[in-house]
């Protein structure tokens, strides 16, 4: 999205350049509106539709009881229709408008389906979800790689969906808006906080009903759906809705499965796929060596796609999407953070807190003690003696910034949502058909955060509301399944069999250079031996991702400088 209202005539010059390059490798000009213009890719299936005098909408919004129009014809100020176009639907979505003040707004929605970042160029004012190379000439002088940034990546994965790792590129957070002129003001318009303690119904037909609904209305514009029935309660849930919707003849679904008992679970996918008359395919994930060539797509985006490092499956899937033509990739992810699957004895807190003394039932308690393997005593003395909360000594994403004063278990809850927003990242398969996350959905979080963190886990156990809520489309094996499946060896394997290209791409590579990783840290961990048994195997691929990252916009960035210095 590109604002020439104030450009200078050489930015004008400039952007007609860029604007030729572009149609010529195949984008489109989808629509201008009051100097604002929208470019979409060639793969592009994006809606964009001018609704209203000078508001333009991308993807795909839902009302829940109020038109669009008739929310901006209603709202005074750019916060104001903001809040309510927040609050009055959902979906996957931006909204850019001229304000009054002829200033640029754009509205993030608060799911982060749909990813953000804006920018100066010169006189221009640019917004994108994924800026091409063809289009660099327009990125901000200051582009440059934020080495700070892509060092918190590397020891927490879960803050990728917060600032890439590139300077003069500005995020906007889902549920924000943000409004540039002179000037930029930032309105955080959405938090997962702020539905904490609100008014709940944590009745089961209420969720199943909710998540019901989103999966039909998510998927109800696409004619040939993909899906994956991994074999764990999420998807099982998922999957039964997309049956119980009517969709199950437009969808076709996979399982893979591992060489390893842990990471096997076809017998639990096939007695998912049996109850809700689904058609599934099993297939093998092999133990291949990951290239630096096969990893080298996943370094083209403005964040490294780490949604993408298990390479094999990610390329297998982008190939059945496009084969199959289908649109939609649908999934379960999510489901983890939003029905509660953390056995997290500080539950107790959010309970004693909301009860008072009936929070010591024994019964609870009891049950409590069980699933969470600690002794009921341990228990009783985490609400009536708290340990004291250690402030963060690493950088938070924007989602927890207020939720201190939160409940323990609800701001647990509150990190493992802001985690998931790397399900909606950059992958092969993103860049292959739409990914459609229901429980990752506003109207599925909004919900489920305001239920109190020990009714989420009725039981007590995990998940246990959505336990009941889908109890009659789930077979015994995954209702009563206490276990969870195991890809932690697949992924030792994989890594031992990718040494040969992983260690001199990470031993020889820019993140030792500039001190990110210590070389020798970085050898004891890629041990062949160390690999089979230590947590977290797959790291050693998450860095190769971030590595083929930073060396792709490396030389991006001289380009575009050498560019610069010969016009």
């Amino acid at each position: 999205l590109v604002d020439s209202s104030d450009a200078t005539p050489c930015d004008r010059d400039r952007l007609d350049h860029v604007r030729q390059q572009l149609l010529r490798a195949g984008w489109r000009s989808a629509l201008i509106v009051d100097d604002i213009e929208v470019f979409l890719g060639p793969h592009a299936t994006l809606d964009v539709k001018q609704v209203h005098r000078r508001h333009i909408l991308i993807g795909t919004w839902r009302p829940t009881d109020r038109a669009m129009s008739s929310v901006i014809g209603t709202s005074r100020t750019s916060r104001a229709l903001g809040s309510e176009v927040v609050r009055s639907g959902w979906g996957r979505y931006l909204l850019a408008w001229r304000d009054d003040d002829r200033r640029l707004a754009v509205l993030r929605d608060p799911s982060g389906a749909l990813d953000c970042v804006w920018w100066r160029s010169g006189s221009l004012r640019l917004a994108s979800d994924q800026p091409p190379q063809i289009a660099d000439a327009l990125l901000p002088a200051e582009i440059a790689i934020d080495w700070e940034v892509l060092e918190a990546l590397a020891n927490d994965p879960g803050l990728l969906s917060d600032r890439p790792p590139l300077r003069g590129l500005n995020v906007v957070t889902p549920g924000d808006l943000v409004v540039l002129g002179d000037t930029v003001d930032r309105h955080v318009l959405w938090r997962p906080s702020r539905f904490v303690g609100a008014a709940f119904d944590d009745s089961p037909d209420a969720l199943r009903t909710l998540v019901d609904h989103v999966v039909a209305a998510s998927l109800s514009s696409h004619e040939r759906i993909h899906g994956e029935i991994s074999g764990g309660l999420d998807s099982a849930i998922v999957s039964g809705s997309v049956a119980a919707a009517g969709l199950g003849s437009r969808a076709r679904f996979v399982n893979y499965f591992g060489d390893w008992g842990e990471g096997d679970e076809r017998s639990y996918a096939f007695a998912a796929a049996e109850r809700s008359g689904l058609r599934l395919t099993a297939l093998r994930k092999p133990v291949a060596a990951i290239t630096e060539a096969l990893l080298r797509p996943l370094g083209e985006g403005i964040r490294p796609a780490l949604h993408g490092v298990d390479v094999a499956y990610d390329r297998d899937v982008a190939g059945r999407l496009r084969r199959g033509r289908a649109t939609a990739l649908v999934t379960g992810q999510g489901g983890d953070a939003v029905f509660y699957q953390a056995p997290e004895p500080r539950i107790v807190v959010d309970r004693r807190r909301r009860e008072g003394l009936a929070g010591f039932r024994p019964r609870y308690w009891g049950g409590m003690a069980r699933w969470t393997r600690h002794s009921a005593w341990t228990l009783a003395r985490v609400p009536l003696w708290p340990p004291p909360r250690v402030p963060s000594t690493t950088p938070l994403h924007p989602w927890r910034a207020d939720a201190a004063d939160l409940p323990p278990g609800k701001d647990g809850q509150v990190h493992r949502l802001a985690n998931c927003q790397l399900f909606w990242s950059d992958c092969l398969r993103a860049r292959a058909a739409e990914l459609i996350h229901p429980l990752l959905s506003q109207p599925v979080m909004e919900h489920c955060l305001a239920i109190p963190a020990d009714r989420l886990t009725q039981g007590p156990r995990d998940r246990g509301l959505a336990r009941k809520a889908f109890a009659d489309r789930l077979p015994a094996s995954i209702a009563q399944r206490r276990d969870k499946g195991d890809l932690g060896r697949f992924y030792g394997h994989v890594v031992q069999r990718s040494l040969a290209d992983l260690r001199p791409l990470l031993m020889e590579g820019l993140m030792v250079e500039h001190r990110l990783l210590d070389p020798v840290e970085l050898g004891r961990d890629l041990e062949p031996e160390r690999l089979l048994w230590s947590p977290g195997a797959n790291r050693p691929l998450l860095l190769g991702v971030l590595e083929v990252w930073v060396r792709r916009w490396t030389q991006r960035i001289e380009a575009r400088r050498r560019a610069e210095i010969t016009a």
